[in-house]
This record gives structure tokens, sequence and C-alpha cells, in this order.
């Protein structure tokens, strides 16, 4: 007897499930799936465990006939595909058929179904990928999948399962990137019958994100809109104060999918650009939309991976859809001191899996689609009322007014064209210097900022008055709204990096040469390196030669490094070259830019004049990005006449 033989379809389904099958979540996931190409618009989903017991997903979709249930469970058996061409347009979820099958070789598996044109529905039962029991059953319309003791006969890989929270956390992420993917569907989620999340289903991706971030992040997220004749791109991303410490919270979907991309992540920090600290990340949900035939979806077994036809284009669209929402927005933080009222329902961690820095999921209560399952109220009428509020809740942040009392602002307006009579226009200010005449060290600061007021339609911070100097690093200055916070070196740093990258977009950085030129020692194979990229430091207004053998001469560097020291610029920037740090000679001169910017601002403990300040929070309204230093820390900082009022309990 020859050596190779054909596996029994059986041990074919065990293997196939070691892809698709890694740990419950990808099960929840896999059923979930189904459930939306099913066409359903509510979903429930309930894990005991960690989904290590029991995993049972119930939708209302179109339900399965007694044929088509049987077939399901068969390998390859699929409704997505029919033929060949078919692949290049994929536009469900699961199209490939392995899913049910290598759920069901490793588990015990319920399946009650009925389809809208049947009387009764249909049970089944698979233990080990065996039909045990089939027969006709009382059914809703939809679909309903339990699986249990999920690995019961792969013992070897039960055995590789985290703890019941890393597995619930996986599970949480999974349903949260599908309710994020799907706001049309309603989805609740339960864990040993506590409910972890609810979403209304009204269409809404802003309802979602505060089902699952909180009203508080909800408020503090823009819109995404970008459309062209190949792309569509919508979405939310986060205002720059709102950041995690790791990409996991950047989402993405091509076509409703779910995917993972580091090209799409790399564009979104391309666009936060400056307007992030460093290591910092956004919250963003991207919603992509194209032709199906420019990305293949069939690359990587669990489809989280995809290849695009046109990387760059797309990236370079989600840059620019983003980049466009921030230079639309206002963002100036907020030193609210105000408590937050607690809302109703209970508050759980976003993912167990992930730090206790995310903010909590506000939970709805809402009925199942059983009524015995109805939480218990005083009178009939609550229950409704309790989902009524679940849409009501969030209705106020569609307004777009941050969560300001509009009371107060309609009592500010009243006011405020009477509240600066009578003050004079530069208000007594204490610690700081002469005001009438500027000390010695102020006088380089003076002919840097201007201090004529400026009158700009467009500009994207509102007016206000410097009236004092504190600590030697702050600048409070007021309108009739409140009070605002100036980081003065952020502040001072980021007018000079808007004029010094001025300079760089229009060409009017020159070389500055060097009295003795500067000697550059490196190996053999840095030698070649930097050869091949002497025309690279030429368009940064570096020149260097070679000298011979190892040796390199540099003989001009960028006038804005005037003042600075040039020769450890200019090492570190050939080092980080050698080292493939920068791939453009923009990225390098932005580099420079941020550098000569930080030296030359004014520092902590520079006392200012009455008019030094005032030209500084002038100067602000003539930035295209006021809000955020080069480093991505803010600049202004805001405290309303309402935070105030509540901090003196003037209000309750």
């Amino acid at each position: 007897m020859g050596k190779i033989q054909v596996m029994s379809e059986l041990l074919a389904n065990k293997i196939a499930a070691g892809e698709v099958v890694e740990r419950p979540a990808s099960v929840v996931k896999e059923l979930l799936e189904n459930a939306i190409d099913a066409g359903a618009n509510e979903i429930a989903i309930e894990v005991e465990q960690g989904g290590l017991d029991l995993i049972r997903v119930t939708d209302n979709g179109c339900g399965m006939d007694r044929d088509d249930v049987v077939l399901a469970f068969e390998r390859h058996a699929t409704s997505k595909i029919r033929e060949d061409k078919d692949l290049f347009r994929i536009r469900t979820l699961g199209f490939r058929g392995e899913a049910l099958p290598s759920i069901a070789a490793v588990s015990r598996v319920d399946v009650r179904t009925r389809t809208p044109d049947q009387v009764d529905g249909t049970k089944l039962r698979i233990e080990g990928g065996k039909i045990v029991e089939q027969e006709v059953a009382a059914a809703k319309t939809g679909t309903e999948i339990t699986v249990r003791d999920i690995f019961f006969n792969t013992p070897a890989r039960l055995k590789y399962l985290k703890s019941i929270q890393t597995e619930l956390g996986h599970i949480i992420d999974t349903v949260q990137r599908l309710a994020l993917a799907h706001p049309e569907i309603s989805f609740q989620f339960r864990h040993n019958g506590h409910s972890l999340l609810y979403t209304p289903g009204d269409g809404k991706l802003l309802h979602v994100v505060a089902a699952i971030y909180g009203r508080e992040i909800a408020k503090q997220m823009m819109v995404i809109q970008w459309e062209d004749a190949d792309y569509k791109i919508e979405g939310l991303a986060s205002y720059p104060e709102v950041t995690r410490a790791n990409r996991h919270h950047c989402t993405f979907f091509v076509n409703g999918r779910y995917i993972r991309s580091y090209s799409l992540v790399r564009a979104v920090q391309e666009a936060y650009h400056t307007r992030l600290p460093i290591n910092r990340f956004p919250i963003c949900v991207v919603h992509l939309e194209m032709d199906p035939t420019l990305v293949d979806v069939n690359v990587h077994p669990t489809k989280l991976e995809v290849r695009f036809s046109e990387e760059k284009d797309v990236a370079e669209r989600v840059q620019a859809a983003i980049r466009q929402a921030l230079d639309k927005g206002t963002f100036i933080p907020k030193a609210s001191v105000k408590q937050r009222e607690k809302e109703r329902g209970v508050q759980v961690e976003m993912s167990l899996s992930e730090k206790r820095e995310t903010e909590p999921i506000h939970k709805v209560v809402r009925p199942l689609f059983s009524r015995s399952e109805a939480p218990r109220t005083e009178n009939p009428y609550q229950a409704e009322k309790l989902r009524e509020a679940a849409v009501e809740l969030y209705r106020p942040i569609d307004a777009g007014d941050g969560g300001k009392e509009r009371a107060f602002e309609q009592r500010d307006r009243v006011k405020g064209s009477n509240m600066n009579e009578g003050q004079p226009e530069y208000p007594p200010a204490g610690n700081h210097v002469d005001q009438d005449r500027p000390s010695e060290r102020n006088e380089t600061l003076s002919s840097q900022i201007r201090s004529h007021p400026l009158e700009r339609e467009d500009a994207r911070v509102p007016r206000f008055r410097a009236v004092a100097q504190v600590l030697g690093m702050y600048v409070i200055a007021q309108n009739e709204h409140g009070m605002y916070i100036i980081d003065q070196h952020a502040a001072h740093e980021k007018i000079l990096f808007e004029k010094f990258s001025r300079k760089v977009a229009e060409r009017k950085v020159n070389p500055l040469p060097l009295l003795v030129p500067l000697t550059v020692e490196v190996t053999p194979a840095e030698a070649e390196t930097l050869a091949t990229h002497l025309s690279y430091l030429r368009d940064c207004q570096i020149e260097v030669e070679r000298f011979g053998g190892t040796t390199f001469l540099v003989r001009t560097v960028p006038d804005l490094w005037e003042g600075l020291d040039a020769a450890r610029l200019t090492l570190e920037l050939i080092d980080e070259l050698l080292q493939g740090k920068f791939t453009n000679p923009r990225e390098s001169i932005e580099n420079l830019v941020i550098t000569k910017s930080c030296k030359s601002a004014i520092k902590a403990n520079q006392w200012l004049s009455m008019p030094e300040m005032q030209a500084l929070c002038d100067q602000l309204q003539e930035l295209e990005n006021p809000f955020h230093c080069p480093h991505g820390r803010p600049i202004i900082i805001e405290m309303t006449r309402y935070d105030l009022e509540k901090m003196f309990k003037r209000v309750m």
C-alpha cells in the first residue's frame, strides 16, 4: 500500500479548524459575520465563562430551510460564491464555507432556524463534526446557534487558551469592531447574564462610539468625509487631546470588513503630525468604500489583512480625509473641573485585555428578543421608556455643542457687551518686568513678535486679551466667554515653526557656509551609503563632498541653523540618514525646523512685558494650527465662565 492517503473528512475539518478557530473570539466572529450576511438587524450574543462553556448568537436574519441547514456544515458549502469571477468582487464577510464545519469539528453545536415562509423551524445537533440529531422544532424567524465545550475533543489546543478574562477581552474587541462596522445593526452582548454592550442600531456611528467609549469621548470626535471617483471615506476621529498609548484604537473597515493595515495607521499618524505627543495615538473609526476588484480580501486565513492594488493611493486618501477634518476644527482643551453626572446603567471596561486607561462603556438596558428576559420594572411602560432613553441619551451629541450649557451662553451674550466697560486695555499684571520698557533680554523677543492687533475672519482661536503672567511660564488671557491659559514657550515655538516652515515651502532656505569645513569619518560601508545620498543632503542645503577614502567634508549647512550647534546637528542628521530613519528631504528639513524653533523660542522664567504677552496672543490668530506645538503638546487651555462658576458654587 502506498504512503500517501486521502485524509478523512473529519480529520480534514479538525485541521482546518486550526486556521479558523484559534480561540472563542474566533467562533464569535464567524457566527456574527454569518448573521450580518443573513441580513439581520438585531443580533444578541450570550457568552459564559469567556466563551469556554457557551457561546450563543441569535439573529433575526433570513434563516435556513431544512436542506440548507445540513448542507451549511459541509466543507466549502457557501451561498456567496458561484463562479471564479465572484472571487474578484466579494462584498460579503464570509465566503469560503469553512467557518461552520470548522466550529462543529471541535465543539458541540445546536442550531435552531426558520425562514420567513416556513411554519415550523429546524433543530440540528452536531458533536465533533457528526450530526447526532435533526428534527422539526418551533423557532423564530432567523437563526440561533449555540456552541458548547469548545475544543472538548482537542485537549492539546484547549490548554493553550488564556484566562477567562483574557478570552472575554478578545470577544469584546470582536463584538465592538463589528458594531462599529455596522451601526445599522443593534448588537447586545451579555457575559454570564450581565449586559456589557448595547448599540441602538439606528445607523449613527457616533452612537456606537458613545456606547463603546462613553459620551465624553463621543463629544470629542470629528466627522471624516472624503469622496472621489475611486474611494469614499467616512468615519470619526478624535480631537488631538484625546489619545491612547497604542494603535489598538485606530479601526479600519474596507467595504464593511474590519482589517489590520500598518500603512493606514501610518497615514493616520501623518495626518495628526505635530498635533500629538510622542508615542500617543488617536481614536479613529475609518470606513473605506471602494471597488471590490481593487482589493483582495483572500490573502489571510482569518481575512484580517487585505491587499490593495494601489496601497499608496489608499493611504494618501485616508491621510487627506483626516487632515481635512483637523484643519477645519478648533481644538482648545477645557480645564473643566465640574464633576460628570453619573448616567444610568452599569459601567464596564471597554476591553479586559486593555489597560485601564480606556473610557467606560455606558450600558443601556434593553429587552432581548424574548419578552421573558425584559428587566423588571415598576410599571408596564418603564421597559419601553428605557429603550427610548437610549436614543435620547445620545441625541445631544449630534448638536455639536460639545456639552456647553445653552442657558449660560445666552446669558453671556447679554452680559458680554458690558463686561469690559471701565477696564483698561491692558490691566496691571504682577510678576513681570517693566511694561513700558522691555528688558534687554527681551529685545530679541520683541523683534520676533509683532505687537499690532490682528483681525482675521478665518482665525481658528477666539480673540482674547492678555492680563497676566504666572510662574514665569504661562500667560493668562480672557474674553467674554472665559479664561485662557497659554504656554508661552509652546506658543512662541509654534509661531517660529510656522514661520520657518513657510520659508521652507517657499524655498527661501539658503546654504550657510562654514568658516572651517566639518570633517566626518565613517566606516567603509557607511561611506558608500553616504556617497549615494549627497544629492539628498544638498536638497537640505547641506553641501557634503568626499575628501578621500571614508572621509567627507561638510562645507555648508541650512541658514535655519544659524546660532545653533551646526556641527552637532549635522553629525546627528548624517547618523540618522545612515540608520535609514529619514526617507525624504522634507522629513529631514522639518526635523531641522522643529529643532530651530525649540531652540529659538522663549523659555521658562523669561518674564514678558504686557505688550509682548498681547503680541503673543495676537500672533496665535495667524497660525494654521494654533492648538499644538511641533511636539504635539497643547498651547492653549480654556476654562469657561461656567467652569469657574461651578468651582465657586455659583451654579449647582
